[in-house]
């Protein structure tokens, strides 16, 4: 608060001591201390009621902003509500329907923008085979299974040493 070194309020002291004297000297020393106590304690609760009111403030301020956001949000959702609501509630022209490809129609859409399969017709067969739009209804040859594998049968026992069959 203020800035006083030692040596200056040790000055103050030697002037209060000639000036008051020494027997009233510590009563108006103590009613200094109690003064400045009043005065510390004043300007502290200034202090926290401007905190305070500039605290109130601040929050007035993001409730106001609060509330416009709010209501902008829901000015929005309302439009976009409205907006969905006449989209289904129109009638929908024939212009406006659209056809769903199927599988087939875009395998062959594919085959025909790829230069190695527009040139060559082996390669579209199997395409053309599966026109249903079900990729799967395409016929393949099943799968050939191998044959098992044999072994000569060999047994152990604890009876008899094993030794290799010869054969």
């Amino acid at each position: 608060m203020f800035d006083f070194s030692v040596s200056e309020i040790g000055l103050i002291g030697v002037v209060a001591l000639v000036a008051i004297g020494p027997e009233r000297l510590p009563k108006v020393a103590r009613a200094a201390g109690i003064l400045l106590g009043r005065f510390r304690r004043y300007a502290s609760s200034v202090k926290s009621e401007i905190d305070e009111e500039i605290r109130k403030s601040e929050l007035k301020d993001l409730q106001q902003r609060m509330n416009e956001t709010a209501s902008e949000a829901q000015r929005w959702a309302s439009a976009s509500v409205n907006e969905t609501n006449a989209l289904l509630n129109s009638p929908v022209t024939p212009a406006e329907i659209m056809t769903v490809p199927t599988a087939s129609s875009v395998l062959m859409s594919a085959a025909s923008e790829d230069p190695v399969m527009r040139n060559n017709e082996s390669l579209r067969a199997p395409l053309v085979a599966g026109i249903g739009g079900d990729p799967f209804s395409v016929s393949r040859p099943p799968p050939k299974r191998s044959k098992a594998i044999s072994s000569p049968q060999t047994s152990l026992s604890l009876d008899e040493p094993s030794t290799p069959e010869a054969s």
